[in-house]
């Protein structure tokens, strides 16, 4: 799966937002604002704390813009700064504990697609934030659990037992005669570590 930064921004702009153009930075923003508002949003579980997010990386991209050294996608860099922003953010509001979220069994009717949908949203948002985070990170956007460790200030296998955790407890909620979606069912044993 291809994460949704994955946007090609053409190098000209990156080299006129970096030179201080804040045309060429605006048009970066429009590209990323999208994306970056999805990741924190899942992250932090909230849109005023998405939003807070999705301002404070862009404020951080924009001031550090200088810094990019054209040495990987710049889509990549904008991620890592985005899910950054959002590990800070639920640190710095408390959230940042891990507490353990119990819930009852969800209710929600499962004829249709959409039913489905909104069960796994429910369910993936009653994960404690840690959890959440690193499932995000490694089962969306693609992250390998040693970039995870690192952006979480844990080691890897941190990072895969939290994601352990968190595809145990989705399949303990969810109906055990219904599979789930193979993204998030997979076992946590990869070749990515």
């Amino acid at each position: 799966m291809s994460s949704a930064f994955a946007i090609t921004i053409d190098l000209g702009l990156i080299r006129q937002a970096q030179s201080g153009d804040k045309g060429a930075f605006k048009a970066i923003y429009e590209a990323f604002e999208k994306p970056a508002y999805t990741l924190a949003y899942r992250i932090c579980q909230g849109h005023d704390a998405a939003r807070d997010v999705v301002q404070d990386s862009m404020l951080m991209i924009f001031r550090r813009i200088g810094q990019f050294r054209f040495e990987a996608p710049f889509w990549s860099w904008v991620r890592k700064v985005v899910a950054n922003a959002a590990l800070t953010h639920l640190r710095r509001n408390g959230e940042g504990q891990w507490a353990e979220v119990l819930i009852d069994d969800v209710t929600e009717d499962r004829s249709d697609g959409m039913g489905v949908q909104r069960d796994i949203e429910t369910l993936f948002a009653r994960l404690a934030p840690e959890r959440r985070a690193v499932l995000w990170l490694y089962a969306v956007e693609g992250y390998s659990h040693r970039e995870i460790g690192e952006m979480m200030d844990y080691t890897p296998s941190y990072s895969k037992s939290q994601l352990m955790r968190a595809r145990r407890q989705l399949r303990r909620w969810w109906a055990p005669e219904e599979a789930m979606p193979d993204n998030l069912a997979r076992e946590a044993d990869d070749d990515n570590d």
